[in-house]
């Protein structure tokens, strides 16, 4: 059986980008990982995209996903392991050992592709003793979203759905999601700190939570649901480094009554 006792982190976005944010940020990862068994995911969104323009070749998405042909995913793979590289060496700079990893790793993560996305996929099984052994190993696991199929072809993932599938592997005590805009906030612009399904539907069903956030949301609640003792959404994990939780600007998704 897995441990457990497992943070997973997913980063991605603006704040990757931000070379002040990405210092800080992997400095508290290093401190945290510590204290507690960490995993990290990351995406890279903005770079793929940087690289695709560089080289000619239009970025399309669907329902917030990139439409992936094969020239796509090999500048995918390409942007990704180069910054999985520069995260783990940073890490290593703070201090932690870090090991760098995908979903290809001894096949740790498989998915099934989406019909029209062309090398998208959704994940669908992950390889439990060879996660066991990855989390068991002394270095902080760090991912970056590609998986395989069935056939063993590379598949570009949703870095949220990756860092869930794995969340949901080991129920993890706690997933993280770090965004740009921070937690979710209410109709008057205040940070709610505890969002449970009735409540969420109730912020949905209103228009509070809506787009992206609105994705977010049902996946929280469904991984709460499935196993994972809780569902953060904040900008910062400054916060599991201390004993006051409360402190920080931080939403939480949880099977109990807000």
């Amino acid at each position: 059986m897995l441990d457990p006792n497992v943070i997973v982190i997913k980063y991605g976005g603006s704040l990757l980008e931000d070379p002040a944010h990405r210092r800080d940020f992997l400095k508290d990862i290093a401190a945290l990982s510590k204290k507690v068994k960490v995993v990290l995911v990351h995406g890279g969104g903005k770079e793929i995209t940087r690289a695709l323009d560089q080289k000619g070749i239009q970025a399309r998405f669907v329902d917030g996903l990139r439409v992936t042909d094969e020239a796509t995913m090999d500048v995918v793979e390409d942007v990704l392991a180069r910054l999985n590289r520069e995260i783990v060496r940073e890490l290593e700079g703070f201090g932690v050992r870090a090991e760098g990893y995908s979903g290809k790793s001894d096949r740790v993560l498989s998915a099934r592709p989406i019909p029209d996305l062309g090398r998208v996929g959704k994940p669908e099984h992950v390889d439990l003793p060879v996660f066991g052994r990855l989390l068991a190993r002394p270095p902080l696991p760090v991912f970056y979203s590609v998986a395989v199929d069935s056939v063993g072809r590379s598949l570009n993932i949703n870095a949220d759905d990756f860092a869930l599938a794995l969340a949901l592997a080991c129920r993890a005590q706690r997933l993280v999601f770090l965004t740009d805009s921070g937690g979710v906030l209410d109709s008057a612009g205040k940070q709610i700190p505890t969002i449970d399904r009735p409540l969420s539907e109730n912020l949905i069903g209103s228009g509070v939570i809506t787009g992206g956030m609105l994705v977010k949301a049902r996946a929280s609640l469904d991984a709460v649901e499935k196993g994972v003792g809780s569902v953060d959404i904040t900008k910062n994990i400054k916060y599991l480094l201390t004993s006051d939780e409360t402190a920080s600007a931080v939403t939480r998704f949880t099977g109990q009554a807000a």
